[in-house]
């Protein structure tokens, strides 16, 4: 089952290299407007659809992702060690009022 999912939710995976595969399928053509969906498949198997919006934005995303997928995998993944971690320290702020 295909699930919809948000332009900028889909570059936030793809940048994280969750991306497998995407593609463009165009939905319709409205006199000069052509209306077109990206087509992701996830590195967890979904696969998920943008909405149908013009052509020209949703080129711009395709090309965003193509970048974001290639820098993903390059992104190199390593564990942080715990002498670094114990020096971080996180300051949360909470307004009574």
């Amino acid at each position: 089952m295909v699930e919809k999912i948000h332009i900028l939710d889909l570059e936030g995976l793809a940048i994280n290299g969750m991306v497998e595969s995407h593609k463009l399928v165009d939905c319709e053509k409205r006199g000069q407007v052509r209306l077109t969906k990206l087509v992701a498949k996830l590195a967890d198997g979904r696969e998920v659809e943008t909405d149908c919006i013009e052509y020209p934005r949703i080129v711009h995303t395709f090309i965003v992702l193509e970048k974001y997928k290639d820098w993903g995998k390059n992104l190199v993944k390593k564990e942080i060690p715990e002498s670094v971690m114990k020096g971080i320290t996180y300051d949360l702020h909470h307004d009574e009022g």
